[in-house]
């Protein structure tokens, strides 16, 4: 990962952007602003935004997500490095439009907000759900800043945004039965015992890839065929293991390092192996969802029960794993042919 620049002073010292840290270090970046006196918080905070300083704001941002957001300490690598994505443009687009951060202008956020939408010089205009996750880093920029005292400015209160038309899983749809074929055929091909793994445990068990990353050795019960997994905000679950794993598992035993499955930790990791492996059979990599939007789809059409497809997923609502099933345009032919 890039690292920012170093500041003077602050506790943003040498500030990081490697997202994917232990917790511990999560904790005490916070604490060294947690530690701070009030006065000495607000100043550093109306500094950083009068200078819009990239490190030091995004250290305050991951601080009040860390410590003060609903997630908390949970928060996932991937929703830190969104969220930081998010606060770099903003912090650009702030930049170039003279922005005062502490007392925006009153279209100042409409204008940002409109010009993601837009096809302006030379860059793509991004989609709905983009725009959202852009905005949402802002408002955690805005909400650190008014917990540190600086300002009491919600600039996106009343912003409208951008609603999506097109249903999620039309737009990233899950892959094919035989593409999930045929990357466990390659993987057995190549001997990738952890390719095979891990494609199961995604297309079969149903796991988000940080699950997946994070399971140890101990987690497996091959004598009941249950995997123990830890999910968002550590929620616990049982998630029965399917045939083909459990022999993929099986063949897989004595890899990994430090008791989990895989030798690599992270998502970028898993992704450079994964997608190496289904570019050089010939099909198209789209990330790892659509192995998770596979399962869905599966289970769905065996039990035709949302609710449990929503627990085996891991989802808080059945409305979420809507968007991870595919029901054919016919679904309910059979049930209309005789009336």
């Amino acid at each position: 990962m890039d690292q920012g620049g170093n500041v003077s002073e602050g506790p943003a010292l040498t500030p990081s952007f490697t997202l994917d840290r232990p917790r511990t270090h999560l904790l005490d970046q916070a604490s060294a602003w947690t530690s701070l006196p009030e006065d000495e918080l607000r100043r550093r905070a109306t500094e950083a935004a009068r200078d819009k300083n990239l490190p030091v704001l995004w250290d305050l941002t991951v601080t009040y997500l860390t410590t003060l957001s609903q997630v908390g300490i949970t928060i996932s690598p991937h929703t830190l490095r969104s969220y930081r994505t998010g606060v770099r443009q903003f912090l650009t687009h702030a930049e170039d439009r003279a922005w005062n951060l502490l007392r925006p202008r009153r279209n100042d956020a409409a204008f940002w907000v409109t010009s993601l939408t837009a096809n302006r010089e030379g860059t793509q205009r991004k989609a709905p759900a983009t725009v959202r996750s852009r905005v949402a880093a802002a408002n955690a920029l805005y909400a650190a800043l008014r917990w540190a005292g600086a300002t009491d400015a919600q600039p996106f209160q009343d912003v409208k945004q951008p609603r999506d038309h097109t249903d999620a899983i039309s737009k990233r749809p899950p892959y094919r039965e035989t593409v999930v074929h045929r990357a466990l055929a390659a993987a057995e091909r190549e001997q990738r015992t952890d390719l095979r793994v891990l494609i199961l445990l995604t297309a079969h068990a149903g796991l988000r890839i940080e699950e997946a990353l994070t399971l140890t050795w101990k987690d497996i019960d091959t004598g009941n065929r249950r995997l123990t997994v830890r999910g968002k905000g550590e929620k616990v679950r049982i998630v029965g293991i399917s045939g083909t794993l459990l022999d993929a598992l099986q063949d897989h035993v004595g890899h990994g390092h430090d008791r989990r499955l895989f030798t690599y930790r992270y998502r970028s990791g898993a992704a450079y192996h994964l997608r190496r492996l289904m570019e050089a059979e010939g099909l198209k990599w789209t990330g790892f969802h659509p192995y998770r939007k596979y399962n869905g789809t599966l289970l769905y059409k065996r039990t035709r029960d949302f609710a449990r497809v929503a627990h085996h997923l891991g989802h808080a609502s059945v409305n979420i794993t809507r968007a991870y099933v595919e029901v054919p345009a016919d679904d309910l032919a059979a049930e209309l042919a005789d009336l």
